[in-house]
């Protein structure tokens, strides 16, 4: 049995610009999610501390645990911060656009053949 690897009709084709912003979405919602995780550890924490009946060594521990959950949560908020910025300043969206703007015109170029011959005639 063989499989129609046919292309896609052009009205059900996701336009590059469409597929941007469902990238961009899903790295939003990645680092929502990140963020919301990292939280959720930092609030488990900050409450075992805080009902923590046991050895200062112990508390000294989940301090120290603390302080790793929330440096790690810092620098990724730092970076997802920094890209949506980015996107905001127009930087990458503007760089993905012409890439694909590219890729789509290279693909148009290759599926057509032009032939340049110099000229004979000359001009004094």
């Amino acid at each position: 049995m063989t499989e129609d690897k046919s292309p896609l009709p052009q009205a059900l084709e996701v336009p590059a610009s469409d597929q941007l912003l469902d990238s961009i979405l899903e790295k939003a919602a990645t680092a929502a999610q990140r963020t919301v995780e990292q939280f959720a550890k930092l609030a488990s924490l900050a409450r075992a501390i805080e009902q923590c009946n046991s050895s200062p060594a112990r508390r000294a521990k989940l301090l120290f645990a603390f302080e790793e959950i929330a440096a790690s949560a810092e620098a990724n908020a730092r970076l997802d911060a920094e890209f949506f910025q980015g996107l905001r300043n127009g930087q990458i969206l503007k760089r993905e656009l012409r890439r694909a703007h590219y890729e789509h015109v290279e693909a148009d170029a290759d599926s057509e053949v032009t032939i340049l011959a110099p000229s004979t005639m000359t001009r004094h």
